[in-house]
């Protein structure tokens, strides 16, 4: 899960902006570590495949500053391919629609490598695509019809850009260069003893930094007593008085403090012995400042409107939600161009709120596609769209195209069982018939399909109720007002910072400083609690709030904890998690994650994005999840087969009741007639 959520935005008033060529050198008490990066930047995090006669793939990298020419800035694709290739295959490499480098593919040729040096103008600050192109002839079949699984290449997640590491820092390319972690490593630390508003803020930041990351697990959260040396680039989170140690000698370098509300972001370059390291200071003077203002850090549109080397803020965005109707631009999407090379789109995401039985999601998509696209020769194979939405295809026919407005539209109706589970929303679109047939034939090598991003997605109306029986969809509790309430150990030592981070960054979105509220287990209240959804970290046991409801647990019997009940081994369960209605307000959610030592990310990802329904999750001393997913089907096929047979009971009662009243009928009416006999004899 690359992942952010869009918003609709209002403009921030920027307090204060100063700018700088050049960010601003401070010595740093402390050895750094860093390696000399060139600036390695990943095309492929895993094997890429272009399938069939022709196919391309792109991949982008951006420069976060100009660099110069060099023996070191290169790009360096690895690739292996069918060894049934023969010429005139090939491999074509273009870098910003440029063709500058083509090598010939045959047998012997089925895995190797290419390097292309990259020109001044590749490596400009914005941001750059590299196509591959791939055209793949088999022995037999140069002027065959069809399509045949033999044909195929396949990029290597070790091909890389090697563009230079020494731009200037900018807040305008904020989260670059921090997200840029394939060499570098990034630490956001924290005070020791921090509030909790500067704790919050700092958990907020990790998820988000470590989500945009190129390379997630070079990211960590640290408290200032464990920075010994540095090494890699740094975000340092808190009040500007709360740091005791070097990072206050930082501080007091810094040209500009923050004041009352104020929130400072500024970024740095830590310098000794000749090594640098990147920082950026995310600093306060009142840790209450942090609620709202350090949104703009947090939301894509927000980002892009910072700029300088230092911002000083007091304002939060105006978020303004999205209503129940959105197009694809909502969910990240451009306008598409589906053609014979480029046939499929990429996924796009967008949360889903609470979906229900007689929830309704359409998509209405809005398209139009070449003139040749209409298939004249009878039996000829039709060309087709297709969206996928959560993984299930939905046809889009593209035979009768006769339409006196410019674009066609075809509406989608996508069952609510296919999203019941879902977190999100997922689309993307494939074209069929489009990719060229015949090599030896060009005439069908321009067809394609235009997808327009104003097409409309209609979602269910929130009705505003948790769920809060099983784990579906955690996604939807931070969108409901007023949030959730995250209440975490009284302990600030590495053990249950590291806890804290690993359930941040196993969330399905990063939530917002407003969705969100952080209270320490000792000092939360029935207040705090009574509307807002709740999520326990640690032991439960040692809150006295919730302490008070244990017998309202559900995993407790006899006022005792009892996950025998659900059918596993307490003794070889280490830690486990429930969800539950709030013992102080139904409507609302309970969820926790209990435990007395570390707890698995594993975990987490299984909460966060449930493969089945289950309310009760359990890690076992091997390492391994269990859910109790198979007592809840069987509650759920007992609930419906109660529901049933009522039903069936309340139909034969109205049965009942109806004959009861013919049978008084017929006896009144056969009382009257006898009656009237009786008079006439």
């Amino acid at each position: 899960m690359k992942s952010y959520m869009p918003y609709l935005l209002s403009t921030l008033l920027i307090v204060s902006t100063t700018s700088a060529q050049a960010a601003s050198n401070i010595r740093s008490s402390l050895p750094i570590e860093s390696k000399s990066d060139a600036g390695e930047r990943l095309l492929t995090t895993n094997d890429d495949v272009l399938p069939g006669e022709t196919s391309s793939r792109t991949y982008t990298y951006t420069m976060v500053g100009d660099e110069k020419a060099g023996s070191a800035k290169y790009l360096s694709l690895d690739w292996i391919h069918s060894e049934l290739l023969i010429p005139p295959s090939a491999l074509t490499i273009d870098i910003d629609g440029e063709p500058l480098k083509s090598v010939a593919l045959t047998k012997k040729s089925s895995q190797g490598n290419v390097k292309v040096s990259l020109q001044n103008k590749h490596l400009t600050k914005g941001t750059h695509e590299v196509t591959v192109r791939f055209t793949g002839i088999i022995e037999g079949r140069m002027c065959d019809t069809g399509n045949t699984s033999g044909s195929w290449l396949t990029v290597r997640p070790s091909s890389f850009v090697s563009v230079g590491n020494k731009a200037e820092l900018s807040l305008n390319d904020y989260p670059n260069p921090f997200t840029q972690t394939t060499n570098q490593k990034l630490t956001v630390v924290l005070p020791n003893s921090p509030k909790v508003e500067s704790l919050e803020a700092g958990l907020l930041l990790y998820r988000q930094l470590k989500g945009d990351a190129t390379d997630p697990d070079h990211v960590s959260l640290q408290y200032e007593e464990q920075l010994k040396s540095l090494d890699g680039r740094y975000v340092f989170v808190g009040q500007t008085d709360s740091f005791t140690g070097p990072v206050k000698d930082f501080i007091q370098e810094l040209k500009t403090l923050p004041k009352d509300e104020e929130v400072l972001f500024e970024q740095v370059r830590l310098v000794s012995d000749g090594k640098s390291a990147d920082a950026m200071f995310v600093l306060t003077e009142d840790a209450d400042a942090f609620e709202g203002t350090l949104d703009n850090l947090l939301v894509v549109q927000q980002r892009q409107q910072l700029n300088g080397e230092q911002l000083t803020l007091t304002s939060a965005p105006s978020i303004q939600k999205s209503g129940d109707t959105i197009n694809l631009r909502a969910l990240g999407a451009a306008d598409l161009m589906l053609s014979g090379s480029q046939a499929v789109s990429p996924n796009y995401f967008y949360p889903l709120p609470v979906i229900d039985k007689q929830s309704v999601v359409e998509l209405d998509v809005r398209f139009k596609a070449s003139e040749n696209l209409v298939v004249e020769r009878e039996g000829a194979l039709a060309p087709e769209l297709i969206a996928w939405v959560n993984g299930i295809p939905h046809s889009i026919p593209l035979t009768d195209m006769e339409t006196e407005d410019e674009w066609q539209h075809h509406v989608i109706r996508v069952d609510a069982s296919t999203l019941k589970k879902a977190t999100f929303l997922d689309v993307s679109f494939e074209a069929n018939g489009l990719r060229s047939e015949a090599p030896c034939t060009a005439s069908d090598l321009d067809r394609w399909i235009f997808v327009s991003s104003d097409s409309q997605i209609t979602l269910p109306v929130n009705n505003g109720q948790a769920n809060n029986e099983v784990f579906l969809n955690m996604a939807s509790l931070f969108t409901m007002d007023p949030g959730i309430v995250f209440v975490i150990p009284d302990e600030a030592d590495e053990k249950s910072l590291k806890n804290m981070a690993d359930v941040m960054s196993g969330l399905p979105i990063t939530p917002l400083t407003t969705q969100v509220k952080f209270v320490r287990s000792s000092e939360v209240t029935e207040e705090m609690v009574s509307n807002r959804s709740i999520f326990f970290i640690g032991n439960p046991e040692e809150s006295p709030l919730f302490n008070e409801q244990k017998e309202n647990w559900i995993v407790t019997k006899d006022k005792q904890i009892d996950l025998a009940q659900y059918g596993f081994i307490p003794e070889t369960s280490s830690e486990f998690a429930w969800i539950q209605p709030s013992p102080w307000n139904e409507d609302k959610a309970m969820i926790v994650v209990s435990t007395k030592d570390a707890i698995d990310s594993n975990l987490i990802q299984t909460l966060a994005f449930p493969s089945e329904t289950f309310s009760v999750a359990v890690k076992n001393q091997n390492g391994s999840i269990f859910t109790n997913s198979s007592s809840v089907a069987s509650e759920n096929s007992n609930s419906n087969a109660t529901s049933d047979e009522q039903s069936s009971i309340s139909v034969d009662s109205k049965w009942y009741f109806i004959g009861f009243i013919v049978l008084i009928g017929l006896i009144i009416t056969i009382l009257i007639y006898m009656r009237r006999n009786k008079k006439t004899s």
